[in-house]
């Protein structure tokens, strides 16, 4: 799979950068947002999305999601993907009756620094739910080169959120 193949390559690349105090430094507020249009109503579509104790229910870059600390906001969860690398990520606000929710990566193996994130689902046209999936972050690098670059890293981050969204809408829709 190309997009677990390009998260190696950057939690390789995030390791070597980390050795440096450089690697600190930020720069430009990048950011990504994907939508898909699901045939689920909007309180499935938020069920299946909003599922902070189990990520990989619905993305499939990831395989298990252990709980921290904590329970609801403020919960601090660690996300392991397919390859090995994990995350910790902290929920920093959750509200069901506007079917969203928004959380920060605390620690990455990724080039990216400032990380902030959020999901909505609302009624789609005609039916149904749209479910968008939406992130700010800087990239980490002093002198990037291709694999850590403002593209490279935005790269990394749609990837994600389209295989992600991907799979939540194929879940949804029964195919």
């Amino acid at each position: 799979m190309k997009f677990v193949k390009s998260l190696s390559a950057a939690a390789a690349v995030a390791a070597a950068l980390a050795a440096h105090p450089a690697a600190a430094q930020s720069w430009e507020t990048l950011g990504t947002s994907q939508s898909v249009v699901t045939t689920a109503s909007p309180a499935k579509a938020y069920a299946a999305v909003a599922k902070w104790e189990a990520l990989e229910s619905w993305c499939p870059a990831f395989v298990k999601t252990t709980i921290k600390s904590g329970a609801g906001v403020g919960s601090v969860r660690e996300i392991t993907l397919k390859d090995g690398p994990s995350f910790t990520e902290e929920l920093l606000w959750a509200d069901a009756s506007a079917l969203s929710y928004s959380y920060k990566i605390v620690e990455s193996p990724l080039p990216l620094i400032d990380y902030r994130s959020s999901i909505k689902v609302s009624p789609a046209e005609g039916g149904g739910a749209e479910i968008t999936w939406s992130g700010t972050y800087r990239r980490r690098a002093e002198k990037p080169g291709k694999d850590n670059d403002d593209t490279a890293v935005r790269g990394i981050v749609d990837g994600l959120y389209k295989a992600c969204l991907a799979n939540a809408k194929a879940m949804l829709d029964g195919k």
